[in-house]
């Protein structure tokens, strides 16, 4: 006689492999992240091609590249860079995410599988030196795809620094032949960010001049498509945070 298998659907882990999940379930707890925040004018045809056709452009199309390095994350410790293109949700500005880069597995799988973040490994490092902050991101080690340097200058009050919404396309490939993908899902998340607090009782929020370069552009990793115009602000600070379930915002 026949005899099947014992592992049901209610039985399997958070992620895969479901008898040994790479991560667990939402939420994942954040501490002493330093992060960084260029924000700039871009090309407006450029920004609408990488826009899914559920999300309005908020014009004019602006977009933030975010450095960060999280010093504790139930994650694990690890680096970070992110891609955001402004957009509007039913009327709500929020932050569409194309295309991050990690260093670290876990963040990568727990990104991809959980909430659709499209996450792929490189070398990011944010790092001090002088007055002055830099972020860079490699892929692969030794060509530069980016680097983003700033000059702490001004506090900023924490209500007047606030992230938007996050929506990023998940998308699972078919294992067949099939032209359309398993599953196509436009994911809504928010990331609550906590500033850390000076003794002087102002939150370690910081604006000041900035840049940000594409170094060598990569047909492989084309960041570069979403090209700087004009730098409009720049931002460091240092927080803890908590990223909690999605929301499935469109079925395709």
């Amino acid at each position: 006689m026949a005899r099947y298998g014992r592992l049901t659907v209610e039985q399997y882990g958070a992620t895969m492999p479901v008898t040994g999940p790479a991560v667990q379930k939402p939420p994942f707890y954040y501490r002493d992240m330093e992060m960084m925040f260029v924000t700039y004018r871009t090309d407006d045809e450029a920004a609408l091609r990488w826009l899914p056709d559920a999300l309005e452009l908020d014009e004019p199309a602006t977009a933030t590249v975010i450095l960060a390095r999280y010093g504790f994350s139930t994650f694990g410790p690890y680096h970070e860079a992110m891609l955001a293109i402004r957009a509007r949700w039913q009327g709500d500005v929020v932050s569409y995410y194309p295309a991050l880069f990690t260093d670290n597995e876990a963040p990568l799988i727990g990104g991809r599988e959980i909430w659709g973040f499209a996450k792929k490994l490189a070398h990011v490092e944010l790092r001090h030196e002088s007055e002055v902050l830099m972020g860079t991101v490699e892929r692969p080690k030794g060509n530069r795809l980016l680097t983003a340097v700033m000059r702490n200058v001004e506090p900023v009050r924490a209500e007047d620094f606030q992230l938007t919404p996050s929506v990023s396309l998940k998308v699972i490939p078919c294992a067949t032949d099939a032209r359309a993908p398993a599953l196509a899902q436009l994911i809504g998340s928010e990331l609550a960010l906590v500033p850390h607090v000076g003794s002087n009782g102002i939150a370690e929020i910081w604006t000041g001049p900035g840049s940000l370069c594409f170094d060598a552009p990569s047909e492989v990793d084309p960041w570069y498509r979403i090209g700087v115009r004009e730098v409009v602000a720049c931002h460091s600070g240092t927080f803890d945070a908590v990223l909690g379930h999605g929301r499935i915002l469109k079925q395709y």
